[in-house]
């Protein structure tokens, strides 16, 4: 047998071809490069290693010097207690350089009624005029509105309908003050930048 024998097809599959060597190299950089990437949850606020990734206060010097004016309805309080968490991450307002001046409402609307008269598939809508106002000089440096609907299934069993109800609530406050906190942050980086 000569030379030129060993190196025809029965070397290409005992692995002694350099294209070969080489695709294999190649596989195990890619196998490295990819065990190296990580993701984060896409609308989560932990990234990776419990980095803090979602919240835009978090990243701007005012977290925990917004006052908000007390509630006066348990739709304001849903709202206010929501975005105190947000601006603040749960402490105390300290020296507030800012204070938010909010008025929230909402209401239940009917969708789809069935011959009985009762409302199947209803939306909750919760909309929030706010003033965001300089406390130094009384400026107001950023108003507006903001809403948000969550739908959800009524039943003809009452406490059923109004835990629904409630739940709708709760998650449109959710909303709603996410909602907020960007048009904020938006507005004191215009403002600060």
């Amino acid at each position: 047998m000569s030379s030129s024998d060993r190196s025809g097809p029965l070397a290409f599959r005992r692995g002694r071809s350099p294209s070969r060597r080489l695709r294999a190299a190649a596989m195990l950089g890619l196998a490295a490069l990819v065990a190296g990437c990580t993701a984060g949850p896409l609308y989560g606020t932990h990234g990776v290693g419990g980095t803090d990734i979602g919240g835009a206060a978090a990243r701007l010097p005012y977290a925990g010097r917004i006052a908000i004016t007390e509630a006066e309805t348990r739709t304001d309080q849903l709202v206010r207690n929501e975005l105190l968490f947000r601006l603040n991450r749960g402490a105390p307002v300290t020296d507030p350089l800012y204070e938010l001046r909010l008025s929230v409402s909402g209401k239940a609307r009917g969708t789809i009624i069935e011959s009985e008269g009762v409302s199947r598939s209803v939306i909750y809508i919760e909309t929030a005029q706010y003033q965001l106002v300089r406390l130094s000089d009384r400026v107001v440096v950023a108003s507006g509105e903001r809403s948000v609907t969550v739908p959800y299934d009524q039943t003809v069993q009452l406490y059923a309908s109004q835990r629904a109800l409630k739940n709708a609530r709760q998650e449109a406050s959710k909303q709603l003050a996410a909602r907020l906190e960007l048009a904020i942050a938006a507005s004191l980086s215009r403002t600060t930048g």
